[in-house]
């Protein structure tokens, strides 16, 4: 990351989104930016469920992974499974690769080949990460790349206030500033660029530079158009709470639909985080807090926290000399965990196109058609669970099926359904596997595969999956458990 002569800039609003992009502008610009973060609330609580990119921003940091998970009491991530949103059904969204390519056909062809000429074991048994998960095994990857364990990839689950205690760590030894106060008063030239932000208290803040990390309220953002998607994604409300019990947990976060909404299960070392994510006027709070108690023990339980959930964006993230950063920006319900990367996406994006005298249009054009692709690519992928999940107990399954598709999203669908191809675009976040697990996961099967695969006769075909299966299982019977992995860990 090269340092960049920023001048002064003002990060109002703290909780992660503050933090992360304090710790990464302290690093991109090596003292040569006057930083200054002003926390405007209370700091976050909850548990955070992280994909895989995220590792590479902490090493940007120079951060050390074993010494963070100690810090925030981590455990490893190789996914997520899904449950429920087709009673009776799950699946495994892992990262990593699925199967692999044979004389040039993508795997998921063979696999269509199979299912359709009488029945395939099921597409987790074919990403080795799930199939680790399902066993309760870790392994980080192997630098071997003959090694099955060479193509995995794994995330993290964090409890956010010890994340935020490192980040701020971190920032506030590479000079970072702090104060704090609510907003009280955003100034602005005629221009429209804000002046000064002032405190509740009165303080007066100046900067080049404004970020606005101040969440849903956007404080600083707040003038510019919102794009409401709730026609397109159903739930206004989310509950979270914390069971304090120990477990052998895999290296999953679960998802369960449930009649109420859906359910998320993230494990830490000390416990384990539950919430609910629903709508308001189908589902009122306490019945929602039962949903989320589901399977936990009734004692040693935190107290609810309840948040009201907003889906959609802003039309402009950088407007002017003001950037807005993580929730500010825009909101997509995180059934797919992708929220940090959302605020990791936009300080890099900061980073590479920061806005300098006469070029600020440019960088401002170009970083909001870039966050504005990032953020819907990751829309039509929580749309796609609810349009292909099939409950039919509740009332949000309904809105959530019978909802408009974006046509983006229902050209990817109908073009998989044809003929098992998948659509990819620009700015995505989540790759070609991802995509397809998710889609036959959810039972949207292909019609055709591609007639190359019939090059190989269908005994060795069958013969082959079956072998890599087994590769699979063994190597992942192989290896320590996911709570050795942890232990073996530096303190």
């Amino acid at each position: 990351m090269t340092a960049l002569p920023l001048g002064r800039v003002a990060i109002i609003g703290g909780g992660v989104e503050g933090w992360m992009t304090a710790a990464g502008l302290a690093r991109a610009t090596g003292g040569r930016a006057s930083l200054r973060l002003v926390e405007t609330g209370p700091g976050p609580r909850g548990a955070l469920s992280t994909l895989p990119s995220l590792r590479s921003f902490h090493a940007l940091l120079g951060l050390d992974e074993a010494a963070l998970m100690a810090a925030t009491q981590a455990t490893f991530k190789l996914g997520t499974r899904f449950s429920g949103w087709t009673p009776g059904t799950s699946f495994c969204n892992a990262f990593g690769e699925l199967g692999a390519s044979l004389e040039g056909v993508g795997f998921h062809h063979y696999w269509t080949r199979l299912q359709q000429a009488g029945g395939a074991p099921p597409l987790d048994d074919f990403n080795l990460a799930a199939v680790m998960a399902r066993s309760g095994r870790f392994s980080p990857p192997a630098s071997d790349p003959r090694s099955p364990l060479a193509t995995l990839a794994y995330g993290l689950h964090m409890d956010a206030g010890a994340y935020v205690a490192v980040l701020r760590d971190l920032a506030t030894r590479r000079g970072v500033a702090v104060s704090h106060g609510a907003v009280g008063e955003v100034l602005r030239r005629e221009t429209g660029d804000i002046a000064a932000v002032i405190l509740a208290g009165g303080e007066r803040i100046e900067a080049d530079l404004f970020v606005d990390c101040t969440g849903a309220e956007a404080r600083l953002i707040g003038s510019e158009p919102f794009e409401d998607w709730s026609s397109l994604l159903p739930a206004n409300r989310s509950l979270r709470l914390r069971a304090e019990v120990r477990r052998d947990a895999p290296a999953l976060t679960e998802i369960e639909a449930a009649a109420e909404g859906w359910r998320w299960r993230i494990p830490l070392r000390d416990g384990v985080e539950s919430g609910l994510t629903y709508r308001q006027d189908l589902t009122d709070d306490e019945t929602a807090l039962k949903a989320a108690r589901t399977g936990l023990p009734k004692h040693g339980l935190s107290d609810p926290e309840v948040t009201p959930l907003r889906n959609g964006r802003r039309t402009r993230s950088m407007a002017g000399n003001c950037v807005a950063i993580g929730t500010s920006a825009g909101v997509v319900e995180a059934m797919d965990a992708a929220d940090l990367h959302l605020v990791q996406s936009g300080v890099t994006r900061l980073i590479a196109l920061f806005p300098r005298p006469g070029d600020a249009a440019v960088a401002a054009a170009e970083y909001n058609r870039l966050g504005e692709e990032t953020l819907l690519r990751v829309r039509d992928l929580a749309i796609t669970h609810y349009r292909l999940g099939q409950r039919t107990d509740g009332a949000l399954w309904a809105l959530g099926r019978n909802g408009p598709v974006p046509e983006p999203l229902a050209y990817r669908l109908a073009q998989f359904e044809s003929r098992g191809r998948v659509v990819m675009y620009d700015e995505e976040t989540f790759l070609e596997p991802h995509w397809i697990a998710t889609l036959i996961g959810h039972g949207l099967l292909p019609r055709r595969y591609d007639p190359l695969a019939d090059r190989m006769p269908l005994e060795k075909t069958r013969a082959m999956l079956e072998r890599m299966r087994l590769i699979f299982r063994q190597t992942a019977e192989s290896l320590p458990t996911h709570a050795a992995a942890l232990a073996g860990l530096a303190p």
